[in-house]
């Protein structure tokens, strides 16, 4: 029991990690992606261009105060009286150092220093009552006004909890005056300036997001009639088709092409189950009908090994032995011929005379079957009309042979025959007409199957294998010919084949 614990766990520790796994692996849709994307790609515009404004306006707001500061230095010098000579005097009285200090200055309450040339601080010039302007010393300390002064910049200092913008400037006497402006209204500005364009910001991501998705959702939708149509064929519906309405003209040639693919694989699915069907019918009819000849020769094969025939059934039995063999020899024959047809469609071509050919077949009907009234016609009537057809010699003599075998073992011996070929319409016509017995529609419809007879033992008793008009239709087939059947019961046959003019396809 001790042993089995570990094993029982396991499997419990295990089973909930592989939903996790394929939920961290599930992929985002094309929609959320796109959206993802043209709102990443707008956003990083718009912190761009946010940057860029509040640099801008940052530089242009500082360099304000930057003039404002200097300016207040310029209207002390211009506003200074001309230099004359003075009077004489016994003794000239001091100049006031306090009088470099602009009015302007003064009224502001923003602290300020003013520097001798040696860079201490002008006790004199800060008044007790001015409030913030005692931080003099941290204002001298905060800063270089030596090099501020020079640079002919400003400089951002904070003093007890504030920013100034503080500007250097020298004087007369060779001080050098700072004096600050404050810079909380400014950074107020930008501040607000900020959530305006933060608040803005958002609004626009917000709306391109939801027209993305929109936008996305109608673009994509032709995707998903697509997704929804191959769960259709793979569920068994090979009809289904895409819908043919809206998109663009790349999502439609995407649709077409995607039908006709279907249409193909449909056609190609059902062929394969008529083939399939086919070859199993035709199996088991090859099989049936190899059979019986084999069961006749085994048993008269027996008969003979066990010495049960006399000599005049001997002979009979030797007869009925070799009938079966040629028998089973023309099937095989045939069903090669068959299988050479569907191997190789497009058999070699040169031109042919089908009017020879008929009249060669017509001779040899006679030949077997001497009282059958045989008719000529069209240009089978003149010995030296050629009605020449591009083709294989072999199969389109075995073509006109298997039309003509038909009649004989069909029909009675003393029924009719026309044997036509003619030109019409650009076209050979090879026409053959019987006035037997003719065939009901539904066995008509089944003239070209394979070991099809409308009169199965009639046929086994002629020697017929059911093959004959199947290796028609397929040699009529393969020199891209078309063929037609007419009769009823009691009406005769008539069998046309049109095949293409060889003195105008050469």
């Amino acid at each position: 029991m001790k042993t089995a614990e570990p094993a029982a766990a396991a499997p419990v520790k295990s089973g909930p990690a592989a939903p996790a796994k394929s939920a961290l692996r599930r992929p985002r849709s094309l929609r959320g992606s796109l959206t993802l994307v043209n709102v990443a790609l707008l956003a990083l515009g718009l912190l761009l261009a946010m940057a860029a404004s509040l640099v801008g306006v940052w530089t242009i707001l500082i360099g304000q105060l930057d003039d404002t500061l200097r300016q207040d230095v310029q209207d002390v010098r211009d506003s200074a009286p001309a230099s004359s000579p003075a009077p004489a005097s016994p003794a000239p009285a001091s100049p006031d150092p306090c009088a470099a200090v602009p009015s302007a200055v003064l009224h502001r309450s923003a602290p300020y220093a003013l520097l001798d040339s040696r860079g201490r601080v002008v006790r004199s010039c800060v008044r007790e009552s001015d409030g913030p302007r005692r931080d003099a010393d941290a204002l001298a300390a905060s800063v270089s006004p030596v090099a501020l002064a020079d640079r002919g910049e400003g400089a951002s200092v904070r003093l007890d909890g504030e920013v100034y913008r503080v500007g250097a400037q020298r004087v007369t006497g060779g001080g050098i005056l700072l004096s600050t402006t404050p810079m909380a209204g400014m950074m107020a500005t930008v501040k607000k300036l900020f959530l305006l364009e933060l608040l803005v910001s958002a609004a626009l991501l917000s709306l391109l997001a939801l027209l993305t998705q929109r936008a996305a959702r109608r673009r994509l939708r032709p995707l998903e009639d697509m997704v929804q149509t191959a769960s259709a064929i793979a569920a068994g519906h090979l009809g289904s088709r895409i819908p043919t309405a809206g998109g663009s003209s790349e999502v439609t040639e995407l649709r077409t092409a995607l039908n006709s693919m279907l249409q193909q694989v449909e056609t190609a699915f059902r062929c394969r189950e008529e083939a399939s069907e086919q070859v199993k019918r035709f199996a088991a009819d090859a099989s049936h009908e190899l059979r019986t000849p084999l069961a006749t020769i085994r048993g008269y094969a027996q008969l003979f090994d066990k010495g049960m025939l006399g000599p005049e059934e001997q002979e009979r039995a030797i007869g009925r032995i070799a009938s079966e063999a040629d028998r089973m020899n023309r099937l095989v024959e045939e069903l090669l011929a068959l299988a050479r047809l569907e191997q190789q469609p497009q058999p070699q071509r040169r031109p042919v005379d089908l009017a020879l050919l008929a009249r060669e077949a017509a001779v040899d009907l006679l030949a077997v079957q001497p009282g059958r009234p045989v008719t000529e016609a069209g240009a089978l009537k003149l010995e030296d009309e050629r009605v020449p057809v591009l083709g294989d010699e072999g199969l389109l003599r075995r073509l006109v042979a298997n039309l003509l075998s038909n009649v004989s073992v069909h029909t009675p011996p003393e029924a009719p025959v026309t044997v036509e070929v003619t030109r019409e319409d650009e076209a050979v016509l090879l026409r053959v007409r019987d006035d037997g017995p003719g065939m009901r529609p539904e066995d008509a419809a089944r003239i070209f199957d394979r070991f099809f007879r409308a009169d199965p033992d009639r046929a086994r008793r002629t020697g017929g294998s059911g093959l004959g008009m199947s290796i028609v239709q397929a040699v009529v087939q393969a020199h891209d010919g078309t063929l037609r059947v007419e009769t009823g019961l009691g009406e005769g046959m008539t069998v046309e084949v049109r095949f293409p003019d060889a003195r105008l396809t050469a």
